[in-house]
């Protein structure tokens, strides 16, 4: 009697196995199910509403064959713009030097820089001058700004 009570408990605990297996491996295969063979509905009214299309966000990235625009502000110690000062950038290539004279405010700007070359850029201010800085062809900015600095009291 009580082998048959053991082997019927087994019995009984394999089926709930068995049957618990069955679920979790149906489970598994509705999971994998593709999403389109889901909503196969006739019905339209039934049927999911269409997704909000947004428009793509900007294109942020930069041409790195576009031309380069230098711009800046010529001061003195004190931070105030020098007016009429003369800044000249120099192509380091082929040495060809472009000057601008600065506003009212002492700001300046060359446009349509080769983003391929290495330009020289100081400024000059009755006979005062600033140090040189140099524009790297590898600096992938479209937009440099170089503020330059003179000291007019040393003249």
């Amino acid at each position: 009697m009580k082998m048959r009570r053991n082997m019927r408990n087994s019995i009984v605990t394999g089926s709930r196995l068995s049957g618990l297996f069955g679920l979790l491996v149906l489970g598994a295969a509705l999971m994998s199910w593709p999403a389109q063979a889901v909503r196969m509905s006739p019905d339209p009214a039934l049927a999911s509403p269409p997704q909000a299309r947004f428009p793509r966000p900007p294109d942020t990235r930069v041409d790195p064959r576009a031309p380069k625009t230098l711009t800046g502000q010529v001061v003195d110690k004190e931070g105030k713009g020098l007016a009429q000062a003369v800044v000249h950038l120099k192509n380091q290539r082929t040495l060809e030097v472009q000057t601008r004279i600065s506003d009212n405010e002492g700001k300046y700007r060359f446009n349509g820089l080769n983003h391929e070359t290495d330009f020289a850029v100081h400024a000059e201010f009755r006979g005062a001058s600033s140090p040189t800085r140099t524009v790297s062809s590898f600096d992938e900015k479209k937009d440099v700004c170089l503020g330059r600095e003179i000291d007019a009291s040393k003249q």
